[in-house]
């Protein structure tokens, strides 16, 4: 994935209204210029799902939260981002809702989601994602991740401690896709290895249980 293929505007916009809900619209922008986002708060972007931020906004967004929120802040932010973002992606997206209601297997309907979700993040899905059936899993593989790539360059000035898994905005968008489907099969995800703690790579297993 290339450093240009960052957040959409809708995922990016999703994470600043999370951040809103729970810090208030000052608190949000205190962030913001703490992270030398000025910019963002004049001119914040729109829910469009296919527009990009640039690399370096992303970073400064997710490293932002982390320093001054801690990791407990910036978890609860992440994965309400997340939240909203899915939401927002299932109301305006035609193909995704007719996946929902399609008749397929239910594990289909995971795999095509997944699939659809790797490839708007920038990803080969053929290369990156794994289909286990005999354990009920899939498992997938981030090996660059703009939700790690501030903080590592700032764990040395850190002096390590901010070494633990920090994707909870990707773990929670992967959960919520899985909960799109939440009539049909109950999914769990689990962030196993982290570039933040030494991997290789960001890598995430999902669990599911047809119901």
């Amino acid at each position: 994935m290339s450093q240009g293929s960052a957040l959409t505007h809708l995922a990016y916009r999703s994470c600043l209204d999370a951040l809103e809900d729970v810090l208030g619209t000052n608190g949000k922008n205190s962030v913001l210029r703490f992270a030398n986002l000025e910019n963002i708060i004049e001119n914040p972007p729109d829910y469009d799902p296919d527009a990009r931020m640039k690399h370096e906004d992303t970073t400064r967004l997710f490293a932002g939260v982390r320093e001054i929120l801690g990791d407990g802040g910036y978890t609860v932010v992440m994965q309400q981002g997340s939240v909203v973002m899915v939401k927002n992606v299932v109301s305006h997206s035609v193909p995704l809702q007719t996946l929902i209601d399609a008749n397929l297997a239910p594990v289909e309907k995971l795999k095509v989601a997944y699939k659809a979700y790797l490839t708007i993040a920038g990803y080969d899905p053929e290369k990156v994602l794994e289909h286990l059936p005999e354990s009920n899993e899939f498992v997938i593989h981030r090996p660059d991740c703009t939700e790690c790539d501030d903080v590592l360059r700032s764990c040395g000035k850190m002096n390590g401690s901010c070494r633990r898994p920090s994707c909870s905005f990707i773990r929670g968008c992967l959960a919520e896709i899985g909960g799109c489907f939440n009539k049909e099969v109950e999914v769990s995800v689990v962030e196993e290895a982290c570039r933040l703690i030494g991997d290789d790579e960001c890598r995430y297993r999902i669990s599911y249980r047809v119901l």
